[in-house]
């Protein structure tokens, strides 16, 4: 939490992270990584959200993933069209998501009663929940061997060295826009909250397609100002739009 004792000018001084998770991604299909039609709407409705809440970065970052960038495009397209242009996002590569199928089959190695899940994975949210979670809780707790592919800290690591990248190009009173993965943004609350990674697992699988993470920082330290908001997708009063994969 902020020091409610520090002085006002202490918080117009500090600049601003919104992390947002891309829109909804084409689960269940043979390429994931690309916005279903409902994202691309998820998406359209948070560039017109920023628009009229008065929120003008000053600067925009996406991960490597496809699914980062059209959710980017989209937001950016609303100030375009409303004459407010914003130069496109910048690529980090500390903001890439884990790599989930490296993880899944380590689990099913190590647990092969995971692998009669698996023809249900895409249809059924019992075997979804029973190998992700499973897979994911393991890896996040140091517990899956993480041969050929990032462990949770290395993880966590990449993604707090890209968000001081960050806070190091950028000085005070800035708005900087990051697109990204729900594990990313995960990461980053593990790090600055000191949760455990089991914890920050747990809160991945709540946070919404197109949700907003805001952090506040400045050169001594970053401070969680907003979790998981979806205030842009409950004002449309659809509730289709709130989804998760």
């Amino acid at each position: 939490m902020l020091d409610i004792h520090r002085p006002a000018r202490y918080l117009v001084c500090m600049s601003s992270i919104y992390l947002i998770r891309h829109g909804q991604a084409s689960f269940g299909k043979d390429d994931y990584d690309k916005l279903s039609p409902l994202g691309l709407r998820q998406s359209r409705i948070l560039g017109t959200h920023f628009l009229r809440t008065g929120i003008s970065p000053d600067a925009v970052y996406s991960g490597p993933l496809r699914r980062h960038k059209a959710t980017a495009d989209e937001l950016l397209a609303c100030y375009a069209a409303d004459d407010r242009p914003i130069r496109d996002p910048e690529t980090l590569a500390g903001f890439n998501e884990y790599d989930t199928p490296a993880i899944i089959k380590a689990a099913i190695k190590e647990d092969p009663s995971l692998k009669d899940h698996l023809p249900g994975f895409y249809t059924s949210d019992t075997s979804f929940r029973r190998v992700f979670e499973t897979a994911t809780l393991r890896w996040a707790t140091g517990k899956l061997d993480a041969d050929g592919f990032e462990s949770w800290e290395d993880f966590k690591g990449r993604v707090v060295n890209a968000m001081k990248v960050i806070v190091r190009m950028h000085g005070s009173g800035k708005n900087i826009a990051v697109f990204t993965s729900g594990g990313a943004i995960s990461a980053s609350l593990s790090y600055v909250l000191d949760l455990p990674g089991d914890y920050a697992m747990r809160l991945n699988w709540q946070i919404v397609n197109t949700s907003v993470t805001r952090y506040m920082y400045d050169d001594d330290r970053i401070t969680l100002a907003g979790f998981n908001s979806i205030a842009h997708l409950e004002l449309a009063l659809d509730p289709s739009l709130i989804t998760y994969r």
